[in-house]
């Protein structure tokens, strides 16, 4: 049985790193040529024949040199790659980028700024999720008579301000309404969305029945209206979407159509990106390569995500799609650093 040698992993390593840069198989000549391994050419290619075998490389046509497969890049995802430093450019960049949108007002904007950002640096098109409003932080709570049956429901959360009209299961005043409003904040605060469900408010119906002898109704109705995290949909911004067209491997039109066709399906780049749980611990990156992605679409192509916080706590993902071929060690590196940029611009936001 093979076994993976210190020299095979350099010659591993260096065939991906060539080939993420020229797109072209390789072979032991170019290796020889810009490598300064000690071993001859007979060597090395003895070398790719095992790691053909062993099924890190392949060979795409019988006079071509080899490239990566997607078990190649995943061992040198988690075993050979070092990380590339974030170029002073980039970080000036980033810099500017952060002083820019630190002047925006809402949130929205500065995950869309932020997806263009990643685009640009990256030359792939990126995604982020935005903030699950189910896991924002409850503050607190208006309601504010507009006539005998409908009351302005305003809501206030780490991520911002809701509001909406609601139907009031019986007529209040405007001091009971506050009253309500008052109750509520005491016992909803610092809770997340995802935590006040039916079966609380059901709870706090009866002490709100003992506290208040006037109301007769439930409690429930602000549920489908507005605590419901179903009824807030997460969106998805993209940043160049067309920076898939001028991969090489991608010049075969259905390949690209078929990625094209998915970027337009919001609910399938939701299911990609995947959930967040509000108490999401993952301070890393996720990198997932050619054939472990679910979604046929992408089965050609790599993601790199990384969770982004308000308040160390986790509320949305931030994210690169490229083909296998991608420069890994760079994309890695921007996308921490770009969620770790996120994470402080929301949380000073929240000040």
């Amino acid at each position: 049985m093979l076994k993976m040698t210190e020299r095979k992993k350099k010659v591993l390593k260096a065939i991906i790193n060539e080939y993420v840069m020229t797109a072209e198989p390789i072979g032991s000549r170019t290796l020889v040529r810009r490598y300064n391994f000690g071993f001859s050419s007979a060597t090395i290619r003895n070398e790719m024949a095992d790691l053909e075998e062993m099924g890190y490389l392949k060979q795409p046509h019988k006079s071509a040199g080899r490239i990566p497969s997607d078990r190649g890049y995943r061992f040198y995802v988690d075993t050979l790659m070092e990380l590339q430093k974030v170029s002073k450019r980039q970080q000036e960049a980033i810099k500017d980028n952060y002083e820019y949108e630190a002047k925006a007002k809402e949130i929205h904007e500065i995950i869309y700024k932020t997806s263009n950002m990643l685009s640009d640096l990256t030359k792939y098109t990126s995604l982020i999720l935005s903030p699950q409003v189910k896991n924002s932080v409850f503050r607190s709570l208006k309601l504010i008579p507009l006539d005998s049956k409908n009351v302005l429901l305003i809501l206030i959360t780490d991520l911002g301000i809701q509001d909406r009209i609601v139907a009031m299961p019986q007529e209040l005043s405007h001091s009971e309404l506050q009253e309500m409003s008052r109750f509520l904040n005491e016992r909803l605060r610092g809770l997340t969305l995802n935590q006040i469900n039916e079966q609380l408010l059901s709870d706090l119906e009866h002490k709100l029945l003992d506290r208040l002898d006037y109301f007769e109704g439930n409690i429930n109705f602000l549920y489908p209206d507005l605590f419901n995290p179903i009824s807030s949909k997460e969106k998805v911004y993209l940043g160049g979407t067309t920076n898939i067209l001028e991969q090489p491997e991608f010049n075969d039109i259905q390949k690209v159509k078929s990625v094209l066709r998915l970027l337009e399906e919001e609910e399938l780049l939701y299911d990609i990106l995947g959930t967040i749980s509000g108490d999401d611990n993952m301070s890393g990156v996720s990198i997932t390569i050619g054939q472990e992605n679910e979604i046929d679409e992408i089965k050609n192509c790599s993601m790199v995500t990384a969770t982004y916080r308000l308040n160390n706590r986790a509320i949305g993902k931030i994210g690169v799609l490229g083909p296998t071929r991608m420069d890994y060690s760079n994309v890695v590196s921007i996308v921490k650093m770009m969620a770790q940029v996120l994470s402080s611009m929301l949380t000073d936001k929240n000040k």
